[in-house]
Formats: C-alpha cells, sequence, structure tokens
C-alpha cells in the first residue's frame, strides 16, 4: 500500500547546509512524522547519509529514480546543467511507487510552522492545487527588476500552455515546495509523451519549466479534481523582495500566520554554499561590492519615495 503522501527532497553537495537547515524545520513542524526522502547524485550519498541520520529521512542515488524509466538516456541527462537535471528527477520520482502525492521540498525551503496532511490533501488521497498567476511576483519585478522578468515568465508558460492546447490566462502552477500527484504526472505520460515518442527531458529540453508541464497536464487532462490552494511558501525569488518586506517590518513571524514557510532562494543565499567557491578571491569580491552597492541603491530608493510620493 503506497503512502498517501511524503516529502521529497532532489538535492546535491553545494545544498548540504541548505538541506541541513530545510531538515531542522521540517524536525520542529511535521507534526504527523510525514516521511522524507531525499534523492542526491550517487557520488552524495555517502556526504549526505555521514550528516542526515536514517531514522529521520531515507537517502538514495538519484539513479534509482533515472532508472525506472527507459527512455531517459542517461548519457544526455547528464550532460546537461545540474538544474535542469533536477528537474526531471523531482517529476520522475512518482515512478518509484512510493507515494500518491509528494511534496517537492528544495533545499532553501523552510518550514515556519506546524503542518499536518490536511494542508496538503483535501479527501481521500486528492491534494490541493496550486494555481494563481503569479502577480506578487511580476509586481516586484516590474517596480525592481529584473526587468526581463515578466518576459520570462511567460516564455516558460505560454508554449507549454500551447502544446498542451489551452488557450486564456497564462497560470503559475509554482513555486516551492510543489505538491505534486502521479495521476496528473502518468496522464501527461500516456497522453503527451508516449504519442509523441519523448520523455520529459526532451520536455523540458523544449520548455524548462517543469511544475508547469505538471499544471498544465493538470488542466488539460483532469486526471484528479482540482481544489486551488495559492502557493504554500513565501518566495523570496530576489534578495531585494526580501529586503523590502524587511523595510516594512514583514518578519517570519507575520509570513508564518499566512504560509507554511518561506524559501530564500539559493541563486542570490550563496553565504549558505556549502564547500569551497570555485570562484576565485576576485571575483567572490566584486560580487560582494555589487551586493552592498544594490543594497545602498535600494535603501535610497525606498527613502526617496517615502518623503516624496507619500
Amino acid at each position: 500500500m503506497t503512502a498517501k503522501i511524503v516529502l521529497y527532497s532532489c538535492t546535491f553537495s553545494k545544498d548540504l547546509n541548505r538541506t541541513l537547515r530545510m531538515i531542522e524545520s521540517i524536525k520542529k513542524h511535521n507534526k504527523e512524522r510525514i516521511p522524507l526522502y531525499i534523492s542526491v547524485p550517487e557520488d552524495d550519498v555517502d556526504l549526505f547519509k555521514k550528516n542526515i541520520p536514517a531514522s529521520f529521512a531515507i537517502v538514495f542515488s538519484e539513479l534509482d529514480i533515472l532508472k525506472k524509466n527507459p527512455k531517459i538516456d542517461l548519457d544526455k541527462i547528464y550532460s546537461i546543467r545540474g538544474g535542469l537535471r533536477q528537474q526531471v528527477i523531482k517529476s520522475e520520482f512518482w515512478r518509484l511507487g512510493i507515494s500518491d502525492n509528494y511534496l517537492v521540498i528544495d533545499a532553501d525551503c523552510i518550514f515556519l510552522r506546524d503542518f499536518y496532511i490536511a494542508d496538503f490533501i483535501v479527501q481521500d488521497a486528492i491534494p490541493y492545487s496550486v494555481i494563481h498567476e503569479g502577480k506578487d511576483n511580476l509586481i516586484s519585478t516590474d517596480r525592481f527588476g529584473p526587468k526581463k522578468n515578466r518576459q520570462n515568465f511567460l516564455s516558460d508558460r505560454n508554449p507549454i500552455q500551447a502544446a498542451l492546447g489551452r488557450s486564456g490566462i497564462t497560470y503559475d502552477y509554482g513555486y516551492a515546495p510543489f505538491l505534486w500527484n502521479k495521476k496528473v504526472w502518468e496522464s501527461f505520460d500516456v497522453h503527451y509523451l508516449s504519442p509523441n515518442n519523448i520523455s520529459f527531458l526532451d520536455a523540458v529540453l523544449k520548455v524548462e519549466s517543469e511544475f508547469t508541464w505538471y499544471g498544465e497536464s493538470l488542466m488539460k487532462y483532469q486526471a484528479i479534481p482540482i481544489f486551488p490552494r495559492e502557493q504554500l511558501f513565501k518566495h523570496y525569488h530576489y534578495e531585494h523582495q526580501m529586503w523590502l518586506d524587511l523595510a516594512a517590518g514583514y518578519t517570519e513571524q507575520y509570513i508564518s500566520k499566512n504560509s507554511l514557510g518561506v524559501v530564500y532562494q539559493s541563486n542570490w543565499q550563496t553565504w549558505e554554499d556549502f564547500g569551497k567557491s570555485k570562484k576565485n578571491i576576485f571575483s567572490r569580491a566584486l560580487r560582494r561590492c555589487k551586493r552592498q552597492l544594490k543594497k545602498l541603491k535600494f535603501k535610497l530608493n525606498i527613502i526617496i519615495n517615502t518623503l516624496f510620493k507619500i
């Protein structure tokens, strides 16, 4: 008998510190002891097993997932960048047959309050579906950048929407953590991938947004009833979004009243990286200087707008 839901994280050595931080938040708030599974590259298995007690999480090689689908070319998947490879691995986890549903928790996710199965499952084994329009992120980036974010938002979603034959509003089905159901992935495989003789690897090489492929498959094939929810965590895609909230006094305590947790995107929170940086001292110093200048510019912008536009 498969579980109703499990927690699942796809990570690697660079994110070890973040993974341990994420695990501590799960230890504190996982009141019904939903099982946690963690997949890592084959070479990282020993490192993670050394740092994570077997009694708390099941750590295993990502190859156990990839080998479940003979359509996936292992040489090809290990020739692409790691972030894109992780999209495929996360989206193929359902093939292990462990659970009807799984919450995909990235290493930079932190739970802020107690959570229960009912936070994710509506009835029987039917999960909530994250469906919204991404307005918070679009408004923020329209104001503070990056300026191409709206363009990138549409280019990651509209082609998938068109491929699956849906017109209308451009929906957002993220962000991490993602709440996924195996029947939705199965329907995508049966009705889209197999008839086109492609794997999920081929799909994300066309459009790099695994959660959009999931969401549009849900809308198209209706494999499960749809019970919509906003995104589960507060997600800081860019550091200036966190600065803005801090300036307004929105601490983690306030966030926890409306969100299960928070995500401090690893792309900008580089000081949490595990191991030595591959960049030289000059590059690291230059990055720190740019960050401080950007922060100063942001603060001045806020002060000027506060003084002259209120």
